[in-house]
């Protein structure tokens, strides 16, 4: 019985060190692939070019998640790729791993907001959801829903550099379709004030809210911002961040 419990814990050490090696192994993959890339980019002459060069980052770096999803690698590499993956992408990431295992590895809040993104997606209902007015009162996302043909949502804070520069597109937006569209901010912001002084620094007109609790940005999976949400106004989702282009098109 002895001999048998020593070849017993002989193997598994042996499989253990197999799975440390194979792990070993795809994060230096990893790190090699985020080196090449780089030089590429560096190098790059265009804007097509570079997309082109992350696009195949993306797809080779997943396909090294899904190499060994027992494996350390496999939760290392989704943390760093997460937010370049798309939504089948990111379903079949979770889905070869062990999710009582997430909060280890720091993914549990990419998992939450993946299911809110599912519960989100273009095609399904709104989900409502409360934020603070500049009084201080509260509103729902209900209560702008169904008053207009279209409302675009825009999930947005002072220090975010790219949503400031989205404010002239959004108001040359709504001056030229206002009898058809509305759009309400939801800033999560932490501070009051600097929300309110980048309203009027920006000369914002339409509602604002403040995501006081992050009740918004958790219903919807925001993990990155500027986000923007358009609704129909029976309460459809119609699209995730679309270009004014695209809303210009399905405005008409």
């Amino acid at each position: 019985m002895k001999r048998i419990c020593t070849i017993l814990c002989i193997a598994l050490l042996m499989t253990a060190c197999k799975r440390e090696d194979k792990s070993a192994k795809l994060l230096a993959d990893y790190q090699a692939l985020n080196e090449r890339v780089a030089e590429q980019l560096n190098s790059s002459e265009s804007q097509e070019e570079a997309d082109s060069i992350v696009t195949a980052f993306i797809d080779e770096a997943f396909e090294l998640q899904q190499a060994a999803p027992e494996s350390e690698a496999a939760y290392v590499i989704l943390g760093d790729i997460y937010y370049m993956l798309s939504m089948e992408q990111k379903e079949q990431a979770f889905h070869v791993l062990d999710l009582d295992s997430l909060e280890a590895h720091e993914l549990q809040h990419h998992y939450e907001a993946f299911v809110a993104e599912q519960k989100t997606a273009v095609g399904l209902a709104y989900t409502d959801f409360t934020a603070a007015t500049a009084d201080g009162n509260a509103m729902a996302l209900s209560d702008f829903v169904g008053k207009s043909e279209y409302l675009l949502v825009d999930f947005w804070a002072s220090w975010c550099g790219p949503c400031r520069r989205s404010m002239p597109g959004l108001k040359e937006l709504l001056a030229a379709h206002s009898e058809r569209l509305a759009i309400v901010g939801v800033s999560v912001d932490e501070s009051e004030e600097s929300w309110q002084q980048a309203v009027a620094a920006l000369e914002i007109t339409w509602q604002q809210l403040r995501d006081v609790n992050g009740e918004g940005a958790k219903a919807y999976g925001i993990t990155a911002i500027p986000h923007t949400v358009l609704i129909s106004r029976d309460g459809t989702i119609l699209a995730h961040n679309p270009s004014h282009e695209e809303i210009e098109e399905l405005i008409k």
